[in-house]
């Protein structure tokens, strides 16, 4: 195990101020098409999202400057909202067109806009001050359209902080544990372990090498009874966590190849309150490509492993809200380096030292 730099500092958790400055996910680019406006709460703020009649999404506070009505409640009219309690209206750069009958108002009235990516499948919200929105901070993520590749997909809500989602994300060693009848290895065998931070980037590997099949790729694969199983993962930013992972199938046939099995995982965090998180993730594998029956089953298997995930953040974020002891301090062992050094990462962009 290394590091390159990162090993001291403050280490953020779920009081740490979230981060603005950063691309988040707000919403698929199927969710907007499915509604033309579409209210989500990202970092504590209410934004509606919607497109223009050309196709643009644009972003902007979901509260109407008047009474605070909720604009996504109201109705488009070209390429304007319309507020549903008492008519104004806002056009595309937040700007109020339109005041309430007899209504007049010195100045102008305008609302924030957030400036928006769309890379399918997924639209980006810029959270921070707009003059510091540089697209070239967009975290970079594997293909999902590769021809070679197939994707499934699903969606979460988290009643934890993200924080705490990343750093399970970088703990491999929960597999075999929370995970031992999906993902995890039954035999709970010591597997090599190394991380580093390089680049503002958190990579952890983990190579289990001569292992018996994790059930899931068991049942899917019909593997043989020792596999070697190599995962790689990286914290690439505050909204953006990702990996691969490798098997390979131990051939006990003389002069035959042995088999590999090639996936990806993209996890999309994004801040709703410091206490929950919207999670996208994709699940992209190069198998069984035109096999809907394994794509169904190793869904169902990837949702047990995330619901797993899920009830152990919510519990621990349950258990540390209703017993805040500052005379309680958590262990940390050598495995939870990737962790620790993502926590001091995101501490470090939330302007703490």
């Amino acid at each position: 195990m290394s590091a390159s730099s990162g090993t001291t500092g403050a280490m953020a958790d779920s009081a740490t101020p979230l981060v603005a400055g950063c691309w988040y996910v707000i919403c698929t680019t199927t969710e907007l098409d499915a509604q033309k406006m579409l209210s989500r709460w990202i970092l504590d703020q209410n934004i509606v999202v919607r497109r223009t009649e050309n196709g643009t999404p644009v972003a902007m506070d979901n509260r109407c400057p008047h009474r605070s009505f909720p604009l996504s409640k109201g109705f488009q009219s070209g390429d304007e909202i319309v507020c549903g309690y008492h008519g104004m209206s806002f056009d595309s750069e937040g700007q109020c067109t339109r005041l309430p009958a007899g209504a007049e108002i010195r100045g102008k009235i305008a609302l924030r806009t957030y400036p928006l990516i769309e890379r399918a499948p997924l639209i980006w919200i810029w959270m921070g001050a707009p003059s510091k929105a540089d697209p070239s901070l967009l975290p970079d993520y594997p293909s999902l359209t590769e021809a070679s590749w197939i994707a499934i997909n699903g969606y979460y809500h988290v009643a934890a902080n993200y924080v705490g989602l990343h750093e399970n994300l970088q703990d491999l060693s929960h597999f075999e544990y929370l995970h031992s009848s999906s993902i995890g290895v039954p035999d709970r065998t010591p597997s090599s372990f190394d991380a580093r931070l390089e680049d503002g980037k958190v990579r952890c590997a983990r190579l289990y090498a001569n292992v018996q099949p994790p059930p899931l790729y068991q049942t899917l694969l019909d593997l043989g009874p020792r596999i070697d199983r190599k995962i790689r993962v990286e914290f690439t930013s505050p909204a953006l966590t990702h990996g691969d992972m490798t098997i390979r199938n131990h051939n006990e046939k003389p002069n035959e190849e042995e088999q590999e099995y090639h996936t990806r995982i993209l996890h999309f965090l994004t801040p709703e309150s410091q206490n929950s998180t919207h999670y996208w993730w994709y699940f992209i594998r190069d198998f069984a490509l035109d096999n809907g029956e394994i794509g169904d089953l190793l869904k169902r298997g990837i949702q047990a492993a995330f619901a797993e995930d899920q009830m152990a953040l919510e519990s621990i974020s349950e258990l540390t809200r209703r017993d805040p002891r500052t005379t309680f301090r958590e262990l940390s062992f050598a495995t939870d380096q990737p962790g620790i050094l993502m926590r001091r990462t995101i501490a470090a962009a939330a302007g703490l030292e």
